[in-house]
Parts: structure tokens; C-alpha cells; sequence
């Protein structure tokens, strides 16, 4: 099942990328996808978007344009992904991200979730077996996504993997929420007492 909010939204972030449009152009441009909504609704929606920061009003007389603030929004999965490569590079990353989906559905993961996140190459990772692969398969039919029967489904339990998952997650809810200007500077440069005085 889908959030029809949702989907007008990423229609409405899709049409006006980085350019901005009238409430006309941008009605109109929803209609060419099929999409028909009054234009009184379209005006409140698109007050709603920018009172939550999604969308910036700009007066550019005699029309308001609306311009995205930070763009298409990103999914879990693009998430997670980017901050891993933040914080490890190469198969480590790829470790990093099967672990913290792990962490995060509390399921095995779908080779194809993980190439969502990024992942070319599954490394070293435990593979589930096939009745813990259907069971997962199945709870993700319900959620409404599809997963090939080929699709192979993994699991990453290393506990040393535990303090790099908690700063991807301070990562992705700084990104979400908006707050990293109340984020501390927390990396201390090391002091070396051991060179001799002037």
C-alpha cells in the first residue's frame, strides 16, 4: 500500500527540482502526469510544505513561486548508505550497511535493498537459509515492496560492528531532523607532552 501524500509530494519535488515554479505551471505540469487537483488544495499543500521547511515561497509578481529547500528527499536506504561511506570505505562500508539494516528492520536483508544502499559486491557476509529468506520475503510483500524468488537474503551479527552502527545512527537523525548546528565538535586533537621544551 502506498501514502498517496507521499507520492504527490516526490511528484511535486520531481517537477520543480532546483527551479521553482508557479501554482499555475506546477498544476499544470501535475495534470501531464495525470495527477488532478484543485488549485485551492495545491495552494494549502504547498503552504503546508513550506511551513514544515520542505519548500521556500518566493514573491515574483504577480505569481508566488515555490522552490525546494533541500531537494528530493532521501530514502532509509540512501541514507544509510552514504553516511557507512562516511564513516568506512570499501567492503567494510558494505559490512557497515548490511549491519545497520540488520539493526534497523530487525529482519535478514535482500541483496537487492542493499544495492539501494550502494552495495555492488556482497562481501563476506552470512547468507540465511531459505525458510528465514521466504519468511522474510513474505513480510516484505505485506509492507508493499517486491523482492525477486533468485533475490538472496543476509545477515551481519558481528558485535564490533555496534559503536560504528550508533554514529551511522546520530548521523542519519542530525541529517533528518535538522540539528547539527546544536552538534559539538567532539574529534580532540592528541597532545604530545614528549617533545622537549624551547
Amino acid at each position: 500500500m502506498t501514502d498517496p501524500d507521499k507520492a504527490l509530494k516526490e511528484d511535486i519535488f520531481d517537477i520543480l527540482k532546483n527551479d521553482g515554479k508557479s501554482i499555475s505551471a506546477l498544476s499544470r505540469d501535475l495534470e501531464e502526469r495525470g495527477i488532478n487537483i484543485h488549485r485551492l488544495i495545491l495552494t494549502g499543500y504547498l503552504r503546508a510544505l513550506t511551513d514544515y521547511n520542505y519548500l521556500q515561497e518566493r514573491e515574483v509578481p504577480p505569481a508566488k513561486v515555490y522552490i525546494p529547500v533541500k531537494g528530493k528527499e532521501k530514502d532509509i536506504y540512501e541514507m544509510v548508505g552514504e553516511f557507512a561511506r562516511k564513516l568506512e570505505n570499501g567492503p567494510d562500508a558494505d559490512l557497515l550497511i548490511l549491519y545497520s539494516l540488520n539493526r534497523l528492520f530487525r529482519r535478514p536483508v535482500f541483496f537487492e535493498e542493499l544495492r539501494k544502499a550502494g552495495v555492488r559486491d556482497m562481501p563476506s557476509a552470512k547468507q540465511v537459509g531459505i525458510e528465514e529468506r521466504q519468511e522474510a520475503k513474505k513480510f516484505i510483500q505485506r509492507a508493499g515492496l517486491k523482492i525477486a524468488d533468485i533475490n538472496l537474503a543476509y545477515r551481519n551479527d558481528d558485535p564490533s560492528m555496534a559503536p560504528r552502527y550508533e554514529d551511522l545512527l546520530s548521523m542519519v537523525l542530525c541529517y533528518t531532523m535538522s540539528f547539527s548546528r546544536l552538534v559539538r565538535d567532539t574529534k580532540q586533537t592528541k597532545l604530545d607532552f614528549s617533545s622537549p621544551g624551547p
